[in-house]
């Protein structure tokens, strides 16, 4: 028996270093089940570091999807845009056959709700609303644009197949979405006048004075507009406008 303990004991060295062996090959494959569950005791042990550990995993989960969220976004608004632009289109060319002068309205809506979002302050916006601004602007650019293209489209047109009435349409529009178009103002003051369609000449001739237009001397030069200078509307207007009198000058600059 004493002979059989001691061949034991001579044995369990071996044996021994076979098991660490054996057991560091385990823990090498398989490190992940061990690490976690120590991980988590070290935290249990260090409330505090475990509460900085959890927030900046937090903080981390929730940038991750907030950038998620936001390239969704982003996309979202690129599709749309592309949307728009064929939709746009669509309308403009059923207005045009249609001459459907009654939904200039539903073009300044359209060309009011985007500019009331593009004119927000830039400087402390959410990158989210920095989004919908931008994709605001995006869409008067793309109207402005469209409709550019469409009036040097017909109003480039041989004169004999020009189709008056859809360029004062486009003309119109352009007003609509760019209130500064001061060419567009003009060239609807001289179709207008020459169609004897003076009210309308008149309106357009206001409104190129209330967006702050100033160079006489064009005015006096614009074609077709001989009888509309010497009405006294036209008169008045240069009046409350741009303080002269009869052709742009005042009895008292004389």
């Amino acid at each position: 028996k004493l002979e059989h303990i001691l061949f034991c004991l001579k044995l369990f060295p071996r044996h021994l270093y076979m098991l660490i062996d054996h057991f560091g090959l385990y823990l090498n494959m398989n490190y992940k089940y061990f690490f976690v569950p120590l991980f988590f005791m070290f935290l249990c042990l260090n409330p505090l570091q475990a509460q900085e550990a959890i927030s900046d995993k937090k903080s981390e989960r929730a940038f991750k999807k907030e950038q998620r969220q936001l390239r969704r976004m982003n996309r979202q608004y690129t599709d749309s845009l592309t949307y728009k632009a064929e939709y746009y289109q669509y309308m403009l060319l059923e207005d045009l056959d249609t001459r459907n002068f009654e939904n200039l309205g539903w073009w300044q809506y359209q060309y009011n709700y985007y500019n009331t979002i593009a004119r927000k302050d830039s400087t402390n916006l959410s990158q989210r609303e920095a989004i919908v601004v931008e994709y605001a602007k995006n869409m008067i650019v793309l109207m402005v644009s469209m409709l550019r293209r469409s009036y040097d489209i017909e109003a480039n047109r041989p004169a004999a197949i020009r189709d008056i009435p859809a360029v004062v349409f486009l003309l119109m529009l352009r007003t609509v979405v760019n209130p500064l178009d001061y060419a567009a103002y003009l060239a609807l003051i001289s179709y207008s006048s020459k169609m004897e369609d003076y009210g309308t000449a008149l309106f357009y001739l206001e409104a190129l004075l209330e967006n702050g237009y100033t160079d006489l001397k064009t005015l006096a030069a614009l074609p077709e507009t001989g009888l509309l200078r010497i009405m006294p509307e036209y008169q008045a207007l240069l009046e409350v406008y741009l303080n002269k009198g009869l052709y742009g000058i005042r009895e008292e600059d004389s």
